[in-house]
Protein backbone atom coordinates (compact mmCIF):
# COMPACT_ATOMS: atom_id res chain seq x y z
CA UNK A 1 0.00 0.00 0.00
CA UNK A 2 0.86 3.35 -0.44
CA UNK A 3 2.22 3.71 3.16
CA UNK A 4 0.14 6.93 4.18
CA UNK A 5 2.12 8.19 7.21
CA UNK A 6 -1.14 10.11 8.13
CA UNK A 7 -3.15 6.22 8.23
CA UNK A 8 -0.04 4.30 10.06
CA UNK A 9 -1.41 2.70 13.28
CA UNK A 10 -0.17 3.84 16.07
CA UNK A 11 -0.35 0.02 17.61
CA UNK A 12 1.58 -2.97 16.43
CA UNK A 13 1.47 -6.34 15.45
CA UNK A 14 0.57 -9.27 17.42
CA UNK A 15 2.34 -12.47 18.54
CA UNK A 16 1.15 -15.74 18.00
CA UNK A 17 1.31 -16.87 20.99
CA UNK A 18 -1.14 -13.34 21.60
CA UNK A 19 -3.59 -14.78 19.30
CA UNK A 20 -3.25 -18.81 19.90
CA UNK A 21 -4.63 -17.75 23.72
CA UNK A 22 -7.39 -15.56 22.35
CA UNK A 23 -8.40 -18.08 20.01
CA UNK A 24 -8.47 -20.71 22.94
CA UNK A 25 -10.59 -18.95 24.84
CA UNK A 26 -13.10 -17.26 22.63
CA UNK A 27 -13.44 -20.97 21.47
CA UNK A 28 -13.85 -22.20 24.51
CA UNK A 29 -16.77 -19.36 25.33
CA UNK A 30 -18.17 -20.25 22.16
CA UNK A 31 -18.24 -24.39 22.91
CA UNK A 32 -19.71 -23.49 26.52
CA UNK A 33 -22.61 -21.06 24.62
CA UNK A 34 -23.56 -23.65 21.85
CA UNK A 35 -23.52 -26.54 24.49
CA UNK A 36 -25.29 -24.98 27.34
CA UNK A 37 -26.21 -21.96 26.66
CA UNK A 38 -28.35 -21.89 23.34
CA UNK A 39 -30.34 -24.38 21.14
CA UNK A 40 -30.86 -24.79 17.98
CA UNK A 41 -34.10 -22.90 16.08
CA UNK A 42 -35.37 -21.63 12.85
CA UNK A 43 -32.89 -24.11 10.74
CA UNK A 44 -35.01 -24.38 7.81
CA UNK A 45 -37.16 -20.85 7.83
CA UNK A 46 -36.95 -18.39 5.56
CA UNK A 47 -33.42 -17.43 4.65
CA UNK A 48 -31.75 -20.33 7.10
CA UNK A 49 -33.83 -22.48 4.84
CA UNK A 50 -32.66 -21.47 1.44
CA UNK A 51 -29.00 -22.04 2.42
CA UNK A 52 -30.24 -25.39 4.02
CA UNK A 53 -31.77 -26.40 0.54
CA UNK A 54 -28.21 -24.78 -1.21
CA UNK A 55 -26.24 -27.33 0.90
CA UNK A 56 -28.82 -30.34 0.38
CA UNK A 57 -28.41 -29.75 -3.66
CA UNK A 58 -25.61 -27.27 -5.27
CA UNK A 59 -27.46 -27.02 -8.26
CA UNK A 60 -30.48 -25.44 -6.30
CA UNK A 61 -31.29 -21.90 -7.36
CA UNK A 62 -32.83 -20.02 -4.49
CA UNK A 63 -34.21 -16.57 -4.22
CA UNK A 64 -32.04 -13.51 -4.83
CA UNK A 65 -29.70 -12.65 -3.26
CA UNK A 66 -29.04 -15.62 -1.47
CA UNK A 67 -28.49 -17.89 -4.68
CA UNK A 68 -24.90 -16.91 -4.99
CA UNK A 69 -24.12 -17.11 -1.30
CA UNK A 70 -22.46 -20.73 -1.42
CA UNK A 71 -19.51 -21.12 0.78
CA UNK A 72 -21.16 -21.76 3.65
CA UNK A 73 -23.71 -23.62 2.14
CA UNK A 74 -20.92 -25.59 0.59
CA UNK A 75 -18.84 -26.58 3.57
CA UNK A 76 -20.90 -27.30 5.86
CA UNK A 77 -22.10 -30.46 2.54
CA UNK A 78 -18.59 -31.21 3.21
CA UNK A 79 -19.38 -33.16 6.62
CA UNK A 80 -20.40 -36.10 5.63
CA UNK A 81 -23.42 -36.70 8.58
CA UNK A 82 -26.10 -34.57 9.32
CA UNK A 83 -26.37 -30.58 7.58
CA UNK A 84 -27.11 -29.38 11.21
CA UNK A 85 -23.84 -29.82 12.14
CA UNK A 86 -21.90 -29.67 9.31
CA UNK A 87 -23.63 -25.93 9.48
CA UNK A 88 -22.78 -25.85 13.35
CA UNK A 89 -19.18 -27.17 12.55
CA UNK A 90 -18.45 -23.76 10.49
CA UNK A 91 -20.25 -21.33 12.91
CA UNK A 92 -18.15 -22.83 15.81
CA UNK A 93 -15.12 -22.48 14.02
CA UNK A 94 -15.72 -19.12 12.23
CA UNK A 95 -16.65 -17.56 15.44
CA UNK A 96 -13.73 -18.16 17.53
CA UNK A 97 -11.23 -16.81 14.42
CA UNK A 98 -13.32 -13.67 14.05
CA UNK A 99 -12.58 -12.64 17.65
CA UNK A 100 -9.21 -13.69 17.20
CA UNK A 101 -8.67 -11.28 13.99
CA UNK A 102 -11.13 -8.76 16.09
CA UNK A 103 -8.25 -9.06 18.51
CA UNK A 104 -5.25 -8.31 15.98
CA UNK A 105 -7.02 -5.30 14.52
CA UNK A 106 -7.88 -3.64 17.98
CA UNK A 107 -4.37 -3.93 18.77
CA UNK A 108 -3.44 -2.65 15.73
CA UNK A 109 -5.42 0.62 16.07
CA UNK A 110 -3.74 1.40 19.24
CA UNK A 111 -5.76 -0.48 22.18
CA UNK A 112 -3.97 -1.98 24.57
CA UNK A 113 -4.00 -5.64 25.48
CA UNK A 114 -6.91 -5.88 27.96
CA UNK A 115 -9.12 -3.36 26.03
CA UNK A 116 -8.54 -5.72 23.13
CA UNK A 117 -8.84 -9.24 24.73
CA UNK A 118 -12.28 -7.24 26.52
CA UNK A 119 -13.78 -6.23 22.80
CA UNK A 120 -12.77 -9.74 21.32
CA UNK A 121 -14.69 -11.88 23.79
CA UNK A 122 -17.05 -9.30 24.28
CA UNK A 123 -17.50 -9.68 20.20
CA UNK A 124 -17.94 -14.07 20.99
CA UNK A 125 -21.00 -13.37 23.36
CA UNK A 126 -22.53 -10.52 21.37
CA UNK A 127 -26.41 -10.89 19.91
CA UNK A 128 -24.58 -11.53 16.44
CA UNK A 129 -22.90 -14.51 17.70
CA UNK A 130 -25.76 -15.71 19.67
CA UNK A 131 -27.68 -15.76 16.77
CA UNK A 132 -25.38 -17.97 14.71
CA UNK A 133 -25.22 -20.37 17.36
CA UNK A 134 -28.57 -20.68 17.59
CA UNK A 135 -29.62 -20.71 13.67
CA UNK A 136 -26.00 -21.94 12.23
CA UNK A 137 -27.19 -22.10 8.87
CA UNK A 138 -27.17 -18.60 8.14
CA UNK A 139 -23.93 -17.29 6.05
CA UNK A 140 -23.30 -14.32 8.46
CA UNK A 141 -20.88 -16.10 11.04
CA UNK A 142 -17.59 -16.73 8.14
CA UNK A 143 -19.25 -13.01 6.83
CA UNK A 144 -18.08 -11.96 10.29
CA UNK A 145 -14.69 -13.28 9.39
CA UNK A 146 -13.84 -12.14 6.55
CA UNK A 147 -15.16 -8.19 8.06
CA UNK A 148 -13.06 -8.52 11.08
CA UNK A 149 -9.61 -10.44 8.91
CA UNK A 150 -10.17 -7.78 5.89
CA UNK A 151 -9.76 -4.75 8.66
CA UNK A 152 -6.95 -6.18 10.20
CA UNK A 153 -5.10 -6.47 7.16
CA UNK A 154 -5.89 -3.19 5.47
CA UNK A 155 -4.91 -1.72 9.15
CA UNK A 156 -1.42 -3.68 8.78
CA UNK A 157 -0.96 -2.29 5.05
CA UNK A 158 -1.34 -6.04 3.60
CA UNK A 159 -2.73 -5.23 0.13
CA UNK A 160 -2.70 -8.65 -0.78
CA UNK A 161 -4.02 -11.04 1.37
CA UNK A 162 -6.74 -8.63 2.13
CA UNK A 163 -7.59 -8.77 -1.61
CA UNK A 164 -8.04 -12.59 -0.69
CA UNK A 165 -10.00 -12.34 2.07
CA UNK A 166 -12.60 -10.06 0.48
CA UNK A 167 -12.67 -12.34 -2.47
CA UNK A 168 -13.44 -15.31 -0.56
CA UNK A 169 -16.06 -13.05 1.50
CA UNK A 170 -17.76 -12.29 -1.89
CA UNK A 171 -18.06 -16.42 -2.02
CA UNK A 172 -19.77 -16.27 1.38
CA UNK A 173 -22.00 -13.24 0.76
CA UNK A 174 -21.81 -10.68 -1.81
CA UNK A 175 -21.90 -7.57 1.14
CA UNK A 176 -18.28 -8.14 1.13
CA UNK A 177 -18.13 -6.18 -1.66
CA UNK A 178 -18.68 -3.35 0.78
CA UNK A 179 -14.79 -3.49 2.32
CA UNK A 180 -13.45 -3.07 -1.39
CA UNK A 181 -15.14 1.03 -0.39
CA UNK A 182 -13.45 0.42 2.88
CA UNK A 183 -10.26 0.31 1.14
CA UNK A 184 -10.84 2.95 -1.29
CA UNK A 185 -11.75 5.12 1.91
CA UNK A 186 -8.59 4.15 3.45
CA UNK A 187 -6.40 4.22 0.44
CA UNK A 188 -8.11 6.80 -1.64
CA UNK A 189 -6.62 6.05 -5.82
CA UNK A 190 -3.95 8.50 -6.56
CA UNK A 191 -1.47 8.60 -9.68
CA UNK A 192 1.32 6.28 -7.92
CA UNK A 193 -1.53 3.84 -6.35
CA UNK A 194 -4.61 3.29 -9.11
CA UNK A 195 -3.87 0.06 -10.46
CA UNK A 196 -4.10 -1.52 -7.20
CA UNK A 197 -7.03 0.77 -6.08
CA UNK A 198 -8.54 -1.08 -9.42
CA UNK A 199 -7.36 -4.71 -8.60
CA UNK A 200 -8.79 -4.40 -5.19
CA UNK A 201 -12.30 -3.63 -6.97
CA UNK A 202 -12.11 -6.18 -9.79
CA UNK A 203 -10.70 -8.96 -8.24
CA UNK A 204 -13.53 -9.49 -6.09
CA UNK A 205 -16.23 -8.30 -8.36
CA UNK A 206 -14.36 -10.69 -10.86
CA UNK A 207 -14.77 -13.71 -8.42
CA UNK A 208 -18.53 -12.97 -7.50
CA UNK A 209 -19.12 -12.99 -11.08
CA UNK A 210 -17.72 -16.36 -11.89
CA UNK A 211 -19.93 -17.83 -9.11
CA UNK A 212 -22.65 -16.53 -10.38
CA UNK A 213 -21.86 -17.65 -14.06
CA UNK A 214 -20.93 -21.46 -12.68
CA UNK A 215 -24.45 -21.07 -10.51
CA UNK A 216 -26.78 -20.14 -13.46
CA UNK A 217 -24.99 -23.08 -15.44
CA UNK A 218 -25.51 -25.62 -13.21
CA UNK A 219 -28.98 -24.52 -12.03
CA UNK A 220 -29.72 -24.47 -15.60
CA UNK A 221 -30.12 -20.89 -16.58
CA UNK A 222 -27.95 -20.40 -18.87
CA UNK A 223 -29.01 -23.66 -21.15
CA UNK A 224 -32.72 -22.20 -21.03
CA UNK A 225 -33.69 -25.38 -18.70
CA UNK A 226 -34.78 -22.66 -15.72
CA UNK A 227 -36.14 -20.02 -16.62
CA UNK A 228 -34.41 -16.32 -15.08
CA UNK A 229 -37.21 -15.35 -13.34
CA UNK A 230 -37.46 -18.08 -10.73
CA UNK A 231 -34.73 -16.00 -9.02
CA UNK A 232 -36.49 -13.25 -8.43
CA UNK A 233 -36.87 -11.77 -5.12
CA UNK A 234 -39.99 -12.42 -2.86
CA UNK A 235 -42.61 -9.75 -3.43
CA UNK A 236 -41.99 -7.97 -0.04
CA UNK A 237 -44.42 -4.96 1.01
CA UNK A 238 -42.87 -2.06 3.12
CA UNK A 239 -44.62 -1.14 5.85
CA UNK A 240 -43.29 1.64 8.41
CA UNK A 241 -44.51 -0.14 11.44
CA UNK A 242 -44.19 1.57 15.19
CA UNK A 243 -41.73 -0.84 16.05
CA UNK A 244 -42.43 -3.49 19.00
CA UNK A 245 -40.26 -3.24 21.99
CA UNK A 246 -39.24 -6.85 21.03
CA UNK A 247 -38.21 -5.28 18.11
CA UNK A 248 -35.94 -2.79 19.98
CA UNK A 249 -34.57 -5.26 22.39
CA UNK A 250 -33.31 -7.26 19.51
CA UNK A 251 -31.57 -4.61 17.94
CA UNK A 252 -29.57 -2.64 20.77
CA UNK A 253 -28.96 -6.64 22.54
CA UNK A 254 -26.95 -6.88 19.36
CA UNK A 255 -24.07 -4.59 20.69
CA UNK A 256 -26.04 -3.12 23.64
CA UNK A 257 -24.32 -0.60 25.42
CA UNK A 258 -21.27 -0.84 23.06
CA UNK A 259 -23.46 1.34 20.83
CA UNK A 260 -23.31 4.38 23.52
CA UNK A 261 -20.10 3.92 24.36
CA UNK A 262 -19.10 3.98 20.84
CA UNK A 263 -21.19 6.74 19.61
CA UNK A 264 -19.73 9.27 22.47
CA UNK A 265 -16.19 8.68 20.61
CA UNK A 266 -17.45 9.70 16.93
CA UNK A 267 -15.59 10.08 14.77
CA UNK A 268 -12.64 8.50 16.23
CA UNK A 269 -9.55 8.68 17.67
CA UNK A 270 -7.28 7.34 14.61
CA UNK A 271 -7.40 8.51 10.92
CA UNK A 272 -8.01 4.73 9.82
CA UNK A 273 -11.24 4.23 12.10
CA UNK A 274 -12.71 8.07 10.76
CA UNK A 275 -12.29 6.86 7.20
CA UNK A 276 -13.75 3.18 8.24
CA UNK A 277 -17.07 4.91 8.85
CA UNK A 278 -17.82 5.05 5.19
CA UNK A 279 -18.15 1.23 5.60
CA UNK A 280 -20.40 1.87 8.39
CA UNK A 281 -22.66 3.89 6.47
CA UNK A 282 -22.69 1.40 3.80
CA UNK A 283 -23.99 -1.35 6.44
CA UNK A 284 -26.83 1.05 7.93
CA UNK A 285 -27.56 1.86 4.30
CA UNK A 286 -27.98 -1.25 3.55
CA UNK A 287 -31.46 -1.52 5.60
CA UNK A 288 -32.97 0.06 2.86
CA UNK A 289 -33.13 -2.98 0.85
CA UNK A 290 -32.83 -5.76 3.16
CA UNK A 291 -35.50 -4.98 5.69
CA UNK A 292 -36.39 -7.35 8.79
CA UNK A 293 -34.12 -8.98 10.87
CA UNK A 294 -32.44 -4.91 11.39
CA UNK A 295 -29.98 -6.51 14.49
CA UNK A 296 -28.46 -9.13 12.56
CA UNK A 297 -27.92 -6.86 9.71
CA UNK A 298 -26.38 -4.64 12.11
CA UNK A 299 -24.29 -6.59 13.63
CA UNK A 300 -21.99 -6.18 10.88
CA UNK A 301 -20.60 -3.07 12.31
CA UNK A 302 -18.80 -4.78 15.31
CA UNK A 303 -15.25 -3.88 13.96
CA UNK A 304 -16.47 -0.20 13.48
CA UNK A 305 -18.44 -0.01 16.97
CA UNK A 306 -16.59 -2.66 19.21
CA UNK A 307 -12.82 -0.73 19.31
CA UNK A 308 -14.63 2.97 19.99
CA UNK A 309 -16.22 1.41 22.55
CA UNK A 310 -13.19 -0.18 24.16
CA UNK A 311 -11.91 3.01 24.15
CA UNK A 312 -13.27 3.37 27.64
CA UNK A 313 -11.98 0.24 28.59
CA UNK A 314 -8.59 1.47 27.98
CA UNK A 315 -9.49 4.57 30.00
CA UNK A 316 -10.46 2.66 33.56
CA UNK A 317 -7.36 1.05 33.78
CA UNK A 318 -5.29 4.59 33.25
CA UNK A 319 -7.07 5.70 36.31
CA UNK A 320 -3.89 3.06 37.61
CA UNK A 321 -3.37 0.14 40.02
CA UNK A 322 -5.75 -2.20 40.89
CA UNK A 323 -9.05 0.22 41.12
CA UNK A 324 -8.00 0.37 37.47
CA UNK A 325 -8.18 -3.12 36.40
CA UNK A 326 -11.30 -3.21 38.57
CA UNK A 327 -13.00 -0.80 37.03
CA UNK A 328 -11.96 -1.99 33.63
CA UNK A 329 -13.38 -5.59 34.53
CA UNK A 330 -16.16 -3.96 35.66
CA UNK A 331 -17.12 -2.25 32.54
CA UNK A 332 -16.19 -5.15 30.30
CA UNK A 333 -18.59 -7.63 32.27
CA UNK A 334 -21.36 -4.96 32.59
CA UNK A 335 -21.29 -4.87 27.87
CA UNK A 336 -21.63 -8.34 28.71
CA UNK A 337 -24.97 -7.75 30.77
CA UNK A 338 -25.89 -5.59 28.57
CA UNK A 339 -26.06 -8.08 25.54
CA UNK A 340 -27.54 -10.38 26.91
CA UNK A 341 -30.50 -11.59 24.16
CA UNK A 342 -33.45 -13.28 24.00
CA UNK A 343 -32.43 -16.47 22.77
CA UNK A 344 -29.97 -17.38 25.57
CA UNK A 345 -32.12 -19.89 26.70
CA UNK A 346 -30.66 -20.28 29.88
CA UNK A 347 -31.93 -17.35 30.74
CA UNK A 348 -35.37 -17.86 30.46
CA UNK A 349 -37.37 -15.38 32.32
CA UNK A 350 -37.80 -12.06 30.10
CA UNK A 351 -38.10 -10.14 33.14
CA UNK A 352 -34.71 -11.35 34.38
CA UNK A 353 -33.07 -10.37 30.53
CA UNK A 354 -34.43 -7.18 30.77
CA UNK A 355 -33.26 -6.38 34.33
CA UNK A 356 -29.68 -7.37 33.05
CA UNK A 357 -29.96 -5.54 30.11
CA UNK A 358 -30.62 -2.36 31.81
CA UNK A 359 -28.26 -3.03 35.00
CA UNK A 360 -25.48 -3.57 32.42
CA UNK A 361 -26.41 -0.04 30.51
CA UNK A 362 -26.53 1.61 33.91
CA UNK A 363 -23.25 0.35 35.17
CA UNK A 364 -21.16 0.97 31.92
CA UNK A 365 -22.79 4.22 31.49
CA UNK A 366 -22.00 5.45 35.05
CA UNK A 367 -18.69 3.72 34.72
CA UNK A 368 -18.03 5.96 31.47
CA UNK A 369 -19.50 9.40 32.65
CA UNK A 370 -17.73 9.35 35.99
CA UNK A 371 -14.18 8.44 34.35
CA UNK A 372 -12.99 11.85 34.83
CA UNK A 373 -13.88 12.14 38.28
CA UNK A 374 -12.71 8.97 39.48
CA UNK A 375 -9.24 9.68 37.71
CA UNK A 376 -8.97 13.31 38.66
CA UNK A 377 -10.04 12.18 42.82
CA UNK A 378 -6.87 9.07 42.71
CA UNK A 379 -4.35 11.67 41.29
CA UNK A 380 -1.51 11.83 44.07
CA UNK A 381 -1.74 15.43 45.09
CA UNK A 382 1.64 17.25 44.24
CA UNK A 383 4.23 18.10 46.53
CA UNK A 384 5.74 21.56 46.17
CA UNK A 385 8.93 20.26 45.47
CA UNK A 386 7.52 18.20 42.46
CA UNK A 387 6.00 21.15 41.28
CA UNK A 388 9.27 23.25 41.52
Amino acid sequence: MRGDASLVPVGRDTSMRELAAVLAVASAIVVQLFLFGTTRVGLQKDDAGQYWQMAERPAYLARLPYTFRVLTPELAALWPGDLELGFSLVSLVALPLAATALYAYQRAVGLGPVAAWSGALLFAVSGGAIRMLTTPAYVDGLTYLTEAAAFWLLARGRFWPFVAVVSVGTLNRETALLLVALYLAVEPPSRSSWRRAALAVLVPVAVLVVVAVVKLAVGGVLTGATPLAMLAPFARTFRQDVPTLSELFDVYSTLGVMWLLAFRHLPGPTPFQRRALVYAALVVLQLTVSRGDEGRNLSHLFPVVIPLAMLDVQRTLETGGRRGLVLAVLLAASCAASMVHARWTILESGTLRYGLVAAGTALALAISWLLPLIRSAGARPTTPAESG
